[in-house]
Parts: structure tokens; C-alpha cells; sequence
């Protein structure tokens, strides 16, 4: 049975925001005077909130925290802590696109974290606007998407995980993704991936406009991002990308 999680609202996110973009320390905490409650389901515990915090903390040391870590070393942790705020947070897919839930896991329960991964710099990995930019939302959907998939995620670069989770219409079908992102992850070493996701990415979103994958088979949707992928391929090499994008629309 899936859990309610502490909200907190905008207006109070935005002042702690404010408060630790001016140099407030911030510490971990499994509640706060402020929040709120979705009106119907069963509350997490604070035992439960400390959980987490506990074991995002645990894993923060491995890959370096409180010092700082190199890139490789962040991008480890966020695959690793994906898989951890997944088991944790039993949320139902309503709940976890509450914005004001996540502002409190980053804001309230995993401040000292969010600090060490982003800095304060950007508000977006802080108070919850965009989940696909923030700081444990996404990492959130990111196990969901690829649940049963954790080989293909540990592949994707933070660039090729833009490129897909962040264009909506391909974003919102976890199909479409995991498809996507295993055709372009079994490309040989010397494939320009970069370019390649980009592109297949804009001829994807062009395809959906004249078909509904709803309809379509796990085994279509495979062939499907298979075969754009085999096109841009083809065309890619030696030619102007934009042009590409103009003329090519694959026959299925």
C-alpha cells in the first residue's frame, strides 16, 4: 500500500530556499512545523523519513560526502540513490508528481545532500517546479521508468537522461524511454551517442505525432526506437543533422 509523504508549501520553500541560498547550514530533519498532509491515505512515520535519511546519508559517504566529489563520482550516487528513494518511498504515481512532497524531501528530510550534489545555486534542484530537474524527484522516476531495467540506466549519461526524460511526449511512456535508451546504449563505442540520442529523440517526438503508441505492442515499440535509431545512423555520418531532421521519417 503506497504511502503519503510530508508536503511543504510553496511559500514556505521558497523562504528556506531563500534562507539557505544566504548561507544557512542545513541539517536533516524528518518533519517540519509547517507541513501539510494529502487529505486521504496512510502518513509515513518519522521513523520511516529518518530511514531514508539515514541511508541517502550512508550512501552520500561512500561516494565522498562531506567533501566534494568529482562528476563520475555524483553520477554514481544519483544511480545508486535512485534505487534506494525508490524502495523507501512507496508513493502512488498522484503523489509522487506533488511538487510541495519533493520540496520537502530536498528542503526538510536531505537538505545536507541536495547542498553537497547541486550547491544552492539553482533553485529548480531545490523548490520543485520541473521534477525532471530536481534534485530527488527525478532520481525517483528514474527507478520507476527503468524498474526491472537497472542495466540500461547505469549506461545513460545525465546528457542522455535530459534527452529523454525532459521532452515530454517521450518522457511520460516509460516504454518509449527504456526503448530508446537500450537502442542507443547497444551502439558501438565509436557512435557519437550525444548526437545520435539528439537526434533520434527529435525524430521520435516527429513520429508521435501521426501515431498513438498506446496501441502498440512492447515488441513494436522496440522495433520502432530500433529502427530511428538505425536511421539517424545511416544518416548521420558526414551530414548537416538539421537538414536530417527535415526529410527522414522512417516507414513502419
Amino acid at each position: 500500500m503506497s504511502e503519503l509523504w510530508p508536503h511543504l508549501p510553496a511559500v514556505v520553500s521558497a523562504a528556506m530556499y531563500v534562507e539557505l541560498k544566504n548561507g544557512r547550514s542545513p541539517g536533516p530533519r524528518p518533519s517540519h512545523p509547517d507541513q501539510i498532509w494529502a487529505p486521504v491515505g496512510g502518513r509515513v512515520s518519522t521513523h520511516r523519513v529518518r530511514e531514508l535519511v539515514d541511508a541517502i546519508s550512508s550512501l552520500g559517504e561512500k561516494y565522498g560526502f562531506p567533501e566534494s566529489a568529482a562528476p563520475e563520482a555524483r553520477v554514481a550516487f544519483d544511480r545508486s540513490a535512485a534505487a534506494i528513494l525508490r524502495s523507501h518511498m512507496d508513493l502512488s504515481w498522484a503523489e509522487a508528481g506533488n511538487r510541495d512532497l519533493w520540496s520537502f524531501i530536498s528542503l526538510v528530510a536531505l537538505p545536507h545532500l541536495t547542498k553537497w550534489r547541486f550547491g544552492t545555486d539553482n533553485r529548480e534542484r531545490w523548490v520543485a517546479t520541473d521534477l525532471t530537474r530536481h534534485t530527488w524527484a527525478r532520481l525517483w522516476w528514474q527507478a520507476v521508468v527503468f524498474a526491472g531495467h537497472e542495466q540500461i540506466l547505469a549506461a545513460l549519461t545525465e546528457s542522455d537522461l535530459n534527452q529523454l526524460l525532459e521532452r515530454r511526449s517521450i518522457g511520460g511512456d516509460p516504454r518509449l524511454v527504456r526503448e530508446t535508451a537500450r537502442a542507443v546504449t547497444e551502439l558501438s563505442g565509436n557512435a557519437p551517442r550525444r548526437k545520435v540520442i539528439r537526434d533520434v529523440t527529435l525524430r521520435l517526438m516527429r513520429y508521435l505525432a501521426f501515431v498513438d503508441v498506446r496501441a502498440l505492442t512492447d515488441q513494436q515499440i522496440r522495433d520502432l526506437c530500433s529502427t530511428l535509431t538505425a536511421e539517424t545512423l545511416r544518416r548521420l555520418p558526414g551530414e548537416d543533422l538539421p537538414h536530417q531532421r527535415r526529410h527522414n521519417v522512417p516507414a513502419m
